[in-house]
């Protein structure tokens, strides 16, 4: 089996969390039906998958059933060959601030276990999941967002705007073209214009030629004041870093004057030792004084001069350094510019024909919302597979949402793309359905 091989679940086994007692449930075909009355635990075996899967950033406030001090989930993985990966989590009630704690063992089809092995499942699911009904139920926004994922390194904000700023410009050309329409119509001709056709073939190939030169042109123009909005952020940037170099400046400029200070104060102590006379007699101490005196002045004066020169260094080299960085910032500034532009045009979308419009997806060029349930089934699916492409198989906790064709929509997707659905209904009548009642399984799969 290779480390890429898609996986499904092969046997889940889940006691004691949130609703559940005991559920063990086998999947006999690719969709696995969650059914029952409300409140049963249907919805907490499916939250249970992900428990075991995602770890303590899935494990919601009180997992363990009432009662109960430990809870377990079982989850095999594997695919047609059988269990590549045996999931193992208990959480034991605990006392610390989450209330619980938990472990995880994973074996592989050998039997030995694994190192690390939440990390290999954080790469079996990622950082994101998505319940397809869910999607399908969200705001045309909360679509658009959800799908921007999947285009790598491109800001759709700043995308709008300048789509706004040409809608703006359109309006304006259309308006003056508009008004050149007016001033067309409002041209009379010359009754007494000549009869006889003039030779004007070379006339039309130069006003031809001088239209695509004025185009070419504008084209230029364009190009230019483009450039000129991009510079003139870097230049904002830039200008933002030197304003900072020049508040290091005035610091050292700062410390300098107090130098200077200092130097004025080491004077004065000096004319003050000059004027204070003879020293009594009998001890002469004033040949002694002057030199401890002249000692701390000198001493005083190096390590206020020694403090200026490290501080002058160091502002020299941070100043140097935000210089440096301002450089790099016009540089990044307009790698990001041109990555965007590439991102965009290689993203690879879960279904073809899904673009980005004004925030909403489209879907072969008209809003998501216009498409049919079939259609917005099929996305949803496409999505959360390629949300967590190592893992066969979604879950969704609103199937009870979907009508008969819908429902028949789903499990055809199923087959097609050869997918495991475990979808929690509510009294569902379809023989192949697990009923879950009380936290058990009432009825297993026929």
């Amino acid at each position: 089996m290779t480390d890429d091989q898609p996986l499904r679940i092969l046997s889940l086994d889940v006691e004691n969390i949130l609703r559940v007692v005991a559920v063990r449930v086998r999947p006999d075909g690719k969709v696995v039906e969650l059914t029952g009355r409300n409140r049963q635990g249907k919805s907490s075996v499916i939250e249970a998958i992900w428990m075991a899967l995602g770890g303590e950033r899935l494990i919601p406030t009180d997992p363990i059933h009432d009662g109960a001090e430990v809870g377990r989930i079982v989850l095999d993985l594997g695919d047609d060959a059988g269990t590549q990966y045996r999931v193992a989590r208990k959480i034991v009630r605990a006392d610390n601030e989450k209330g619980f704690a938990t472990s995880l063992t994973i074996e592989g089809a050998d039997g030995k276990r694994f190192t690390n092995p939440q990390k290999i499942l954080n790469g079996f699911i990622g950082a994101l999941s998505c319940d397809p009904l869910d999607f399908i139920a969200m705001k045309p926004q909360e679509q658009f967002d959800l799908l921007k994922q999947f285009v790598a390194g491109v800001d759709f904000d700043k995308i709008a705007k300048a789509n706004d700023d040409d809608f703006k410009t359109r309006t304006d050309v259309n308006r003056d073209a508009k008004a050149k329409r007016v001033q067309a119509d409002g041209i009379r001709i010359d009754p007494d214009a000549p009869t006889e056709r003039q030779d004007e073939g070379k006339l039309v190939a130069e006003l031809a030629a001088a239209g695509e030169a004025n185009a070419a042109a504008e084209r230029f123009r364009s190009g230019l004041a483009a450039k000129k909005v991009r510079a003139e952020a870097a230049d904002a940037a830039a200008e933002a870093n030197r304003k900072r170099i020049e508040e290091l400046r005035k610091e050292i400029a700062t410390l300098e004057v107090l130098a200077d200070q200092t130097d004025a104060e080491a004077a004065d102590l000096r004319l003050e030792i000059a004027e204070a006379g003879d020293c009594p007699v009998p001890v002469d101490t004033a040949d002694l004084t002057a030199r401890i005196n002249a000692a701390r002045d000198a001493n005083a004066r190096f390590d206020v001069a020694e403090r200026a020169r490290a501080d002058r260094t160091r502002l020299d080299s941070e100043a140097a350094t935000l210089e440096k960085r301002a450089d790099e910032l016009t540089k990044v500034m307009a790698d990001r510019t041109a990555a965007k532009e590439k991102a965009v045009a290689e993203a690879k979308m879960p279904v073809a024909g899904i673009s980005f419009g004004d925030g909403a997806i489209l879907l072969d060029g008209h809003p998501l919302a216009q498409a049919s349930q079939a259609q917005k089934l099929n996305l949803a699916i496409a999505i959360a597979v390629a949300l967590q492409p190592r893992l066969r198989f979604i879950t969704t906790k609103n199937a009870a949402l979907l009508d008969k064709d819908s429902w028949k929509a789903l499990v055809d997707l199923a087959e097609q793309q050869n997918l495991m659905i475990i979808a929690e209904t509510v009294q569902s009548d379809r023989p192949t359905a697990v009923v879950i009642e009380d936290g058990r399984v009432a009825k297993p799969v026929a």
